[in-house]
């Protein structure tokens, strides 16, 4: 059996173009999943590794679909020989039955993770910029008004949910003021 898996990392990303291209291919099965490829337990794909048997294929997109560090999709290729459940990524045309495949894997994974690690670097670099330039980093605080009603609201017994709702707020920054002493 063919299965297919294709994931996005956002809630707001599309599937569409992986869908398109693994349905072109020939899939039996389909499976989509929105969540992080940092994360190391997605629902969906520990479904998909479950629901493979032996001389199955799972087909993805590319190869950073299955993990974004070389840790993550080593143990999942590993898996995958250990079972005799092939592992094909279209972008990329790897197949793991051969050593060619299996290395290129390796180098292949190994850039996606350095890829990660260069965007966070990045991004990492640009807040201590800001913050040395005196620009403040996060949300911009709340007035002192609303954390008088943030308090009083609780006195009167309101939820924290119940609250964030009233004020337009979020419910962890209900509970992040509902305890700090008011500026004067």
């Amino acid at each position: 059996m063919i299965i297919g898996y294709i994931r996005v990392s956002t809630q707001k990303q599309n599937l569409e173009v992986q869908q398109d291209t693994l349905n072109k291919y020939g899939i039996d099965k389909l499976y989509q999943e929105k969540a992080s490829g940092r994360n190391t337990n997605r629902p969906i794909l520990n479904e998909v590794i479950d629901y493979l048997r032996t001389n199955d294929i799972l087909v993805i997109y590319d190869l950073s679909r299955l993990g974004r560090t070389v840790h993550q999709v080593m143990k999942l290729i590993e898996y995958f020989s250990q079972n005799s459940i092939g592992f094909i990524s279209l972008k990329e045309n790897l197949d793991i039955t051969t050593p060619i495949g299996r290395a290129m894997v390796i180098i292949i994974a190994s850039f996606n993770q350095m890829q990660v690690e260069i965007q966070n670097e990045k991004i990492r670099e640009g807040i201590e910029n800001a913050k040395a330039h005196g620009k403040h980093i996060g949300r911009k605080p709340i007035s002192n008004d609303k954390v008088k009603i943030i308090k009083a609201l609780k006195k009167e017994g309101y939820t924290n949910q119940e609250i964030a709702n009233h004020l337009n707020i979020s419910k962890r920054t209900v509970i992040n003021y509902s305890s700090i002493e008011i500026l004067k």
